[in-house]
């Protein structure tokens, strides 16, 4: 394995293990292997010259711009012809050999570097001009930052969002009562665009490169730039040599692959292997003559429509799935697709054993593309599939979508105390999603406070399957432990909309950890909160406004007790606000994420891991490690662990 590879393979295993460590906790290796794969990593990166965007050595903050400001091409970015005949293509390519690589489907970027450094990226735009994106870009998964060559390098790709990434984003935005995006490419596509990089960090966006547009070196052959590229460190497009005698056969091979793909394509490019020869073809207004688009004609199925499946979330939106009889897509058996919003159903016009068109997006999402036959006989039955209560019809900025009616529905009340018990919010262990709902249909609970008023059912828990005196006893326990919490947690566990983990800390630092000044805020003071848009803060201010909602604190805090002296310190002597810091080793006291929540309490900035940038780090008294060694040459102040208790003690 080349050291680049290394480094990949490095940066991967190591944010993997912070994740199981800092957000499951569950590590899964020692702080020793940890830090000897960190070191590893380090050195690397010194050797190579080359340092990814998402190393753990690296802490990138998510930078905001009031704007983004135009910058002119180099190079014009134009258009490539396209067609969806293979003869056109082998009209095309003549006797040239030709380079075949998948079309993808996000937004086009150019990325700069000089001397090494990773300077500037922009937008396609309209091809003359593109917008200035270098914030957001900072923060993609596999963008180096340094690379080992120390010419200058202007290169272009595609910023996509993976699948996974998408429905995972999309299942976020629409627990927050807000409107999923449409597709892959318009989430890529806004994301990069954002104002505030830290929106885009958290999407996990990547770019792909496919082309070189301006190098010192230059490269005469497309292969030979993709290999120079890949061996620079940055992910390629696939892409493989091919002929008009090969051309047919090898896309068909890119086809078989398509429904494996982690991200959206929607076609094939093919670009003259020689880059003197492609370029004296000459371009039109619209397109540049070296290089051809291949799109595929999706296959399209058709079957009879069934009927639809409604199915509510915790935000009270109920999703629309549209059932028609089994049809088999490339040996995939399909009989369902959903349709995103109450627009896209009205628009279908359908009706039960309606002819319709199906097709899989991508080569893996099924679609109904079309009604042929539009009856228009179908009604959704607007009862809540959970609860039977009546659905409305809401409009979320473009769309419409359906809302169950009833605060109380079972599907909104289990994943609401899921949500209310779980790790970041009030801890209860022992009381799982399965629990929760069979205690929910007992009428054990409806509402968060009659989790702690189990107790009085003590008889018939015990008797319940799954459940005895040891397990009733070992619940009881948790949800007791569970009555000291920070408020922060408190607040998360709330389930507010737009408010989560990160947004509950930077609103209970705000106002220094006092209940009382959090729950009777003004819409104005919530929006001096730090990262808190009028979005954010109308949110939070439309909850504690509710009546309902405030009986519903009222009534936890008769059982709920804020754990003291963990108020923001503002004591002029805390030598942690505005530093940053990390801890290292075992420690006999202390658990990593609570130094790591004590020192954010203090103001300071926990790190990822080790950097030459760390103010202090922090040693185990059980075990130390080598970071130790490292930290004093680097003239870092090491505190040991009986040290950062005097310091804490203090305030």
């Amino acid at each position: 394995m080349n050291q680049i590879k290394k480094i990949q393979e490095l940066v991967f295993i190591l944010n993997q293990h912070s994740y199981k460590y800092y957000v499951l906790d569950r590590p899964e290796i020692s702080d020793k292997e940890y830090d000897k794969l960190f070191d590893e990593l380090l050195n690397l990166e010194k050797e190579t010259g080359y340092i990814l965007s998402s190393s753990p050595t690296q802490k990138v903050q998510g930078e905001v711009v009031d704007f983004l400001q135009e910058v002119k091409h180099t190079e014009t970015m134009l258009s490539a012809d396209k067609s969806k005949d293979v003869n056109d293509i082998i009209k095309f390519m003549g006797n040239q050999e030709c380079v075949l690589s998948w079309k993808l489907d996000g937004l086009t970027i150019v990325l700069k570097y000089n001397n090494g450094i990773f300077q500037q990226a922009i937008t396609r735009g309209g091809g003359t001009e593109g917008e200035d994106v270098t914030h957001t870009v900072k923060t993609f998964t596999n963008v180096p930052f340094t690379i080992n060559y120390k010419g200058y390098l202007e290169i272009r790709g595609e910023g996509l969002v993976l699948l996974d990434e998408f429905e995972r984003i999309n299942l976020e935005l629409i627990a927050k009562n807000e409107e999923p995006y449409a597709s892959a490419r318009n989430l890529a596509a806004g994301s990069v665009r954002q104002l505030d990089a830290n929106i885009t960090k958290s999407r996990n966006l990547k770019f792909i490169a496919f082309g070189i547009v301006n190098c010192d070196n230059y490269i005469w052959y497309k292969n030979l730039q993709f290999k120079f590229l890949q061996n620079l460190g940055f992910e390629i497009v696939e892409g493989v040599m091919t002929n008009e005698d090969d051309l047919e056969n090898q896309i068909k091979l890119y086809e078989e692959r398509i429904k494996n793909l982690p991200y959206l394509t929607d076609g094939l490019i093919i670009e003259f292997n020689d880059i003197e020869y492609g370029k004296a073809q000459g371009f039109t207004g619209h397109h540049s003559k070296n290089l051809f688009a291949f799109k595929w004609n999706d296959e399209i199925y058709e079957t009879k429509f069934k009927g639809v499946e409604l199915n509510t979330t915790r935000t009270g939106m109920t999703s629309i799935t549209g059932i028609f009889d089994e049809v088999n897509m490339d040996g995939t058996k399909v009989s369902r697709a959903t349709l995103h919003n109450y627009d896209i159903f009205k628009s279908l016009q359908l009706g039960i054993d309606d002819i319709i068109t199906v097709y899989r997006a991508n080569g893996v999402i099924p679609q109904i593309e079309d009604n042929l036959t539009r009856s228009n006989t179908y009604e959704i039955d607007m009862y809540c599939p959970s609860c039977s209560a009546k659905i409305e019809i809401r409009t979320q900025k473009t769309a419409r979508f359906l809302y169950c009616t009833n605060d109380n529905c079972q599907a909104k009340l289990i994943d609401n105390f899921t949500h209310f018990v779980s790790r970041k919010g009030m801890n209860i262990e022992n009381l799982s999603e399965a629990t929760i709902e069979k205690f929910i249909n007992k009428g054990f609970i409806k509402e968060f406070a009659d989790i702690f008023k189990l107790e009085q059912y003590k008889n018939q828990i015990v008797k319940m399957e799954g459940f005895g005196q040891k397990s009733y006893n070992n619940l009881i326990e948790a949800i007791e432990k569970s009555k000291d919490i920070e408020l922060h947690k408190f607040i998360f566990a709330l389930g507010i909309l737009q408010i989560g983990e990160g947004g509950a800390k930077q609103l209970c630092n705000h106002f220094d950890n006092n209940a009382s000044n959090v729950f009777n805020a003004s819409i104005n003071e919530f929006l001096k909160v730090k990262d808190f848009g009028e979005v954010t803060a109308n949110s939070i201010c439309d909850y504690f406004d509710d009546f309902h909602n405030r009986r519903i604190v009222s009534e936890l805090l008769i059982y709920i007790n804020f754990k003291k002296g963990e108020s923001k310190v503002s004591n002029a002597n805390n030598i942690f606000s505005g530093k940053k810091a990390y801890a290292t080793g075992t420690f006999a006291n202390w658990k990593k994420d609570e130094i790591k929540s004590l020192l954010e309490s203090f103001g300071c900035e926990f790190a990822s891991g080790y950097a030459k940038s760390l103010d202090f780090l922090i040693e185990g008294s059980l075990k130390s490690s080598s970071k130790v060694d490292k930290a004093k040459k680097d003239g870092i102040r090491v505190i040991t662990e009986s040290e950062f208790m005097d310091i804490v003690g203090k305030w």
